[in-house]
């Protein structure tokens, strides 16, 4: 009896497990393509000494965030005081920015113990290279203390830079030497960066000149990332008051001049039917058939920022919808590179896209920070003409450059703007490559927008570009009428009351005068 109890409760278990298994909500498919993609993402560990403020040096830790990510990296970044026994080994890949020259990298015993056990790949950037690269590399440094230099990136070069206690590499055994540079008060030449087997080593990264580029061309080897795509030409800073008809004609310029070129709009959250938005539809649409694709750009952020507001993603969705059932296709989005770094942006804002275009940081408002960044099938790397203009280089062609990169610049405000962005866009002597050529998804709960090949697919069908604009009408009702059932009553009421006062008014007025004449009579007695 009681083995057929237990043979019952053991079936009894078995099918309320089927049943819980059957309830559970089901997982959408690109949430789960998402959580393999995380897991099978390639990781590194971004650890750094100081952000040194207020030195050349400043900023160069944000850099090597952007480049990372245009290599569809994540990155987990940490200062070194706050450095954990065993952090590293979870990373295959790990970097250290030193920007103190003063620092003993011998006294933090952690990092220095899981150094010399690491097996994976290390680049260090910056002062005091750790003793075991020292020896892999057979390395041995000096310092610039003020210098005039060239620097020399591949094809670029930048001239008379000048160098303020910069260290450099006086020699090495490396099997791989990157770029050089030329220090004009010694005449030496001295390479730029070297490698052997897990140990890379950069003594120099400093914003706004070659060595960005040095040092992206050193992470792509040390990466062993694909060949580069672009670069794109990407137009950003328009919104729905922007001067549409300069946007289009830009658009038409762009065509005619043979140049693709990528719009990153800012989104519409409210009001998406008044003529304004109309108008803003009908601009998309011109820029997609003059040859252009469309990123949505990330939403402009206030300091007064409400951290329980959590109608981002809603927001986000409701406008790629919006886009999407009016006939234009969005490929990517555009944002400032801390996007990646906050939690809810990151989910609620970005989650819809596998394809965007960072740009440099200039309003950073976080709303949940964290030190993870999140990583995409496609990040390109924003880089101005002003930097493309300011290096050297043989020939008049633009030289490939290392990374996946997008040459941004903001939409003109008139027509002297417009012809200065389109001499500027032809100085470059760049071969801008076409954004839909190459594959990207948006996707959301009712809309999935994609390309490959240069064809641009909404929801299973081939997006039709060819647009004949129209007139968008100014006769909008912004205001609902009121209700008018007691119209007539109120207006004989306005009329009955007038008469009345007018009565009153002319009786008062008698009385008055009356009064007058009978109180004159008296006084005159």
């Amino acid at each position: 009896m009681s083995r057929h109890k237990d043979a019952g409760l053991t079936l009894l278990v078995a099918l309320l497990l089927i049943i819980a298994a059957l309830v559970q909500p089901a997982v959408p498919a690109h949430a789960a393509a998402e959580a393999q993609s995380a897991m099978q993402q390639p990781k590194v560990l971004l650890l750094y000494d100081s952000l040194a403020a207020g030195t050349p040096r400043e900023g160069n830790v944000r850099e090597v965030q952007r480049q990372l990510a245009a290599y569809h990296l994540q990155v987990t970044v940490a200062a070194l005081d706050r450095y954990e026994q065993g952090m590293m080994t979870a990373f295959p890949n790990v970097i250290t920015v030193i920007n103190a020259s003063d620092l003993k990298l011998s006294q933090n015993k952690p990092y220095i113990e899981d150094l010399d056990r690491y097996n994976g790949q290390y680049l260090h950037i910056g002062y005091q290279p750790p003793v075991r690269l020292e020896q892999a590399l057979q390395l041995s440094t000096g310092l610039a203390e003020e210098e005039s230099a060239t620097l020399t990136a591949g094809a670029f070069r930048s001239e008379d830079l000048k160098l303020l206690q910069v260290p450099y590499i006086t020699s090495s055994k490396a099997e791989r030497e990157y770029g050089s540079l030329f220090l004009k008060n010694s005449g030496r030449k001295v390479p730029y960066a070297v490698s052997s087997g897990n140990f890379t080593y950069i003594p120099y990264l400093e914003k706004g000149n070659a060595s960005v580029l040095a040092a992206a061309a050193v992470l792509k080897d040390w990466l062993e990332a694909a060949p580069a795509a672009g670069p794109y030409l990407v137009i950003k800073e328009i919104y729905p008051f922007s001067d549409l008809a300069l946007l289009e004609e830009l658009a038409g310029r762009l065509y005619e001049a043979g140049i693709p070129f990528t719009a990153s709009v800012r989104p519409v959250f409210s009001n998406t039917d008044f003529p304004a938005m109309q108008r803003y539809l009908k601009a998309l649409k011109v820029v997609q058939a003059k040859n252009g694709s469309i990123l949505v750009n990330a939403p402009t952020l206030m300091p007064s920022i409400n951290s329980s507001d959590h109608t981002l993603g809603g927001k986000m969705s409701g406008f790629i919808n919006l886009l999407a059932g009016n006939g234009v296709a969005p490929l990517g989005m555009g944002a400032e590179a801390f996007w990646t770094y906050d939690k809810e942006y990151a989910a609620a804002g970005m989650v819809f896209f596998d394809s965007v275009v960072l740009f440099p940081d200039e309003n950073v408002i976080h709303m949940e920070e964290t030190n993870v960044s999140a990583s995409f099938a496609s990040s390109l790397y924003s880089i101005t003409p002003e930097f493309l203009q300011s290096l050297k280089h043989e020939g008049k062609a633009m030289p490939q450059l290392p990374m996946d990169a997008a040459v941004t610049v903001n939409l003109p405000e008139d027509e002297a703007g417009l012809a200065l962005l389109l001499q500027t866009v032809d100085d470059l002597w760049i071969t801008f490559a076409d954004y839909k050529q190459a594959d990207h998804t948006v996707a959301t709960d009712t809309n999935t927008v994609s390309s490959a090949d240069g064809v641009v697919i909404v929801n299973g069908s081939t997006i039709n570009i060819d647009y004949v604009p129209e007139i968008v009408s100014s006769d909008y009702q912004y205001k609902e009428e009121q209700f008018k059932s007691f119209k007539t009553l109120f207006s004989v009421q306005s009329k009955f009351f007038i008469v009345v006062i007018t009565v009153a008014l002319l009786l008062f007025g008698g009385l008055l005068t009356v009064g007058y004449r009978l109180y004159r009579k008296k006084y005159l007695k």
